[in-house]
């Protein structure tokens, strides 16, 4: 009944860390009262903006790279879509 499950784990697991995330900039800006400021995007953002706009590039850069090139090995953009991710929240 769940051998889809099996499959599928890696999905359930990034949905997961993308949802756990979110509460956790929710309290790092409540608690700490972080300053919007501008950087790599010029525009000031907020940590919760910079997480939203690296995970849309996270999400575009993996997706593309199926579409384009479905043979590619999936550790090449996923490694370049955490690199992306990073620079955009520490200097975004």
């Amino acid at each position: 009944m769940l051998e889809w499950v099996h499959a599928q784990w890696q999905a359930f697991l990034g949905i997961g860390i993308l949802f756990i995330c979110i509460p956790i900039i929710a309290f790092i800006d409540v608690r700490w009262k972080l300053v919007p400021r501008n950087g790599l995007l010029h525009m000031t953002t907020t940590l919760g903006v910079r997480y939203f706009i690296g995970m849309m590039a996270f999400i575009i850069i993996n997706i593309l790279s199926l579409l384009i090139i479905p043979s590619f090995p999936i550790a090449v953009p996923f490694t370049v879509s955490v690199i992306l991710l990073f620079a955009i929240m520490i200097w975004g």
